[in-house]
């Protein structure tokens, strides 16, 4: 075992169990090296060594101080049990959106996403099920953040930079017989942002509730 998945599997809180989807992507990510030491000393997983292919994606689970600081930063500390509900283990965009575990009131853990509110504004569930969060991963967004973006396939920035990352397809193809969907929407069903009156989402909704 690598000691990027070491650290991931040692991070991971009590009462979440990794989904097996989840620990097979950062056991790969060790093997093929896509993992690089940070100027304050962790660890950060991508899904490449070329930044401009397929999604962009830094993972790092969050250690128990982080997590209880990032909920924090979310709801008031009056809320004590939001940190023990929540495990960000993805930045899903340069400007601080984050993929985390969510487990519900009823025990069921999912993967969620919360907005940075400073660009996206996406809150919702990515998928309940962690399989499919990596095929969110393959469709080729250069972020998974921007939920305006869900509705079409993907396009690259430019002539010279692909839009997907053919050596991660092949390894979800291989390890789950699955392939990428067309576009996000396919997963992500109901992309909602915080503050949404409609929503039937449930991870918005205990946002929304959190928050009130």
């Amino acid at each position: 075992m690598g000691d990027f998945l070491k650290t991931t599997l040692a991070r991971v809180p009590d009462g979440f169990d990794l989904p097996e989807p989840l620990r097979l992507l950062f056991a790969w990510v060790d093997e093929q090296g896509f993992v690089v030491k940070g100027h304050d000393g962790d660890l950060y997983g991508s899904l490449s060594d070329n930044g401009w292919v397929g999604t962009s994606i830094e993972l790092r689970g969050y250690t128990a101080e982080q997590t209880l600081s990032y909920a924090r930063s979310w709801f008031d500390e009056s809320v004590s049990d939001a940190a023990a509900q929540l495990w960000p283990f993805a930045q899903t965009g340069g400007e601080g959106s984050m993929a985390a575990l969510w487990r519900d009131g009823e025990g069921r853990v999912r993967i969620v996403h919360l907005g940075s509110g400073s660009g996206s504004m996406m809150t919702c569930v990515l998928a309940d099920d962690a399989v499919d969060f990596l095929r969110l991963l393959a469709i080729g967004y250069r972020e998974i953040c921007w939920n305006e973006e869900f509705g079409a396939p993907p396009e690259p920035w430019d002539a010279d930079h692909e839009i997907v990352n053919a050596p991660y397809r092949d390894w979800l193809h291989r390890t789950f017989g699955v392939t990428a969907p067309a576009t996000g929407l396919e997963i992500v069903s109901e992309p909602a942002e915080m503050g949404d009156e409609d929503t039937r989402d449930p991870f918005c909704l205990w946002i929304d509730n959190k928050d009130a």
